[in-house]
């Protein structure tokens, strides 16, 4: 395993919070529901950023076309 984050992560990431979202089933009172969301919002305005901004992979690389060669004076 190694210590830093992918596109595959973000992706599953992603995919985690979607499906407790949707598929989760809770009883909840009132105050534990709004911590719920809270977290769940958390997750994604400050930790899935946070996960976007620490992707280490190359996507590509671009190298860079010669400069065309100037002829001397005539």
């Amino acid at each position: 395993m190694q210590n830093y984050f992918n596109e595959d992560d973000k992706k599953k990431f992603i995919d985690y919070l979607n499906s407790v979202a949707d598929s989760a089933k809770f009883e909840m009172n009132t105050q534990q529901l709004c911590d719920y969301f809270k977290l769940l919002a958390h997750m994604q305005q400050v930790i899935l950023p946070k996960i976007n901004a620490n992707i280490l992979e190359v996507k590509k690389i671009v190298e860079a076309a010669p400069e065309p060669k100037t002829k001397g004076k005539k």
